[in-house]
C-alpha cells in the first residue's frame, strides 16, 4: 500500500483531519521503494543511478550495516510487487558519517548507488521516471506540501534539530505515520525533507520527524562522486556525539513544529 499526505505547513502545533484518496502513475516520478530482508524503504531518484533515502535504511535490525547484495529497487510504480521481478540491484551505497543508529536520529541520510541505469524520462506508455530537484528554500507558513510513501515507520525517541522538521496532527489518528523511513515531503513541487522517523506513531501532539535536505545538498553531491567501498558489517560503538553541524545552518536544539493540515492520498497494494 502506498501513501501520499497532502499538508498545509505552519509552524506551530500540528491540527487536522486525515483522508484518503487515490492517486495515478506518474504523478510522482522521482519516486521509488527499496525493498531488502523483508523491509521496505522510500527512496527518490537523484539521477539515473543514485536514489536518496533514509540512513536508516542501510543498516540491519541490530544496526550493523548491510550488504549490498540484499536489496532491490522498484522505480515507476505504485505497487510494489511480490519477489524481484522489474528491480534494479544496488551496487554501493554510502550513509552519512556523522549518523549514529545508537543515539538520537541526526543526520538519518544516505544515497544507494544503482548497479544499472535507471531509466530516466521513459517512452510512454512505460512510466515516466525523473530525477527530483531539491527545495533549499525556507518553508513558510502556508505553504502546500505534498508527503509522499508506502507503510509505517517505527516509533522511537530523541531531540530534534534545526536540521530536522516535523509534521503531523493534534488528533489521535494512524493515518499521521503511514510512511517508512525515507518517504519524501514536496514544496512547490521540489524535494525538501525525507522521513527520519515517527516519535510516537498515530498519537496526539507526536508529529512525525524529517530530514531537511537544505542542510545536506553539498554532501549528497559528493556521495554522487564517491568511490570507496565501505564494507558490510557493525556500526560504531554506541556513543552521545556533540550535535553535528550540517553543510549550512547550525545544530542547536530544536523543536521546531508545524502546524499541517493533513490529507492522505492512498495507494491500493
Amino acid at each position: 500500500m502506498k501513501i501520499i499526505f497532502a499538508i498545509l505547513l505552519v509552524f506551530g502545533l500540528a491540527i487536522g483531519p486525515a483522508v484518503s484518496q487515490n492517486a495515478v502513475l506518474g504523478q510522482f516520478p522521482s519516486h521509488a521503494g527499496l525493498v531488502f530482508l523483508g523491509r521496505f524503504c522510500d527512496a527518490t531518484v537523484l539521477n539515473n543511478r543514485h536514489v536518496l533515502t533514509a540512513a536508516t535504511c542501510g543498516l540491519s535490525e541490530t544496526n550493523e550495516r548491510l550488504a549490498v547484495g540484499v536489496y532491490s529497487l522498484f522505480v515507476g510504480v505504485i505497487n510494489i510487487p511480490a519477489g524481484t521481478a522489474g528491480s534494479i540491484g544496488i551496487s554501493q551505497f554510502y550513509i552519512h558519517e556523522e549518523y549514529n543508529p545508537f543515539y538520537e536520529h541526526w543526520n538519518n541520510i544516505a544515497v544507494f548507488r544503482t548497479a544499472a541505469d535507471i531509466p530516466i524520462n521513459s517512452v510512454p506508455p512505460a512510466a515516466i521516471i525523473e530525477p527530483v530537484e531539491i527545495y533549499d528554500r525556507i518553508v513558510y507558513d502556508g505553504l502546500n506540501c505534498v508527503l509522499v510513501g508506502w507503510n509505517s515507520a517505527p516509533s522511537v525517541s530523541g531531540s530534534l534539530l534545526d536540521s530536522m522538521v516535523c509534521a503531523g496532527t493534534l488528533t489521535t489518528n494512524p493515518m499521521q505515520c503511514p510512511n517508512n523511513p525515507g518517504g519524501a515531503l514536496y514544496c512547490r513541487g521540489a524535494l525538501f525533507a525525507i522521513m527520519s522517523h515517527n516519535r510516537i506513531c498515530g498519537q496526539p501532539n507526536a508529529p512525525g520527524v524529517y530530514t531537511q535536505l537544505r542542510f545536506f545538498e553539498d554532501w549528497i553531491a559528493r556521495q554522487l562522486n564517491r568511490t570507496d567501498t565501505p564494507p558490510p558489517g557493525p556500526t560504531h560503538a554506541p556513543g552521545h556525539p556533540a550535535p553535528p553541524v550540517g553543510d549550512t545552518g547550525s545544530a542547536l536544539m530544536s523543536s521546531l513544529f508545524i502546524l499541517v493540515s493533513l490529507l492522505a492520498l492512498r495507494f491500493l497494494a
